[in-house]
């Protein structure tokens, strides 16, 4: 019975010296895939930031078109009083 074992034991020793080279491959493949997606990530989190900063320059513009807007129905509002008068 302890021969058997040890055929065993020596069998999977061999085996597992054996798939080495498999197992830093696949490691090597995985660890290529996480740094693609962890540049992935970070152009993703700059795209993210760019749209951030257009969206808020749009909204102060549209504030600020809004704030003319009002001027300019002010001002033409005096100018049609200034007429009825």
């Amino acid at each position: 019975m302890l021969k058997i074992i040890t055929a065993v034991t020596l069998a999977l020793a061999l085996t597992a010296c054996a798939n080495t080279d498999a197992l830093d491959a696949n490691i090597a493949s995985l660890t290529s895939k996480v740094d693609a997606l962890s540049a992935q990530v970070t152009d993703l989190k700059a795209q993210q930031q760019s749209t951030a900063t257009n969206a808020q320059a749009a909204k102060v513009a549209a504030e600020q078109a809004v704030t003319d807007a009002k001027s300019a129905n002010e001002r033409i509002d005096n100018v049609v009083a200034s007429y009825k008068k």
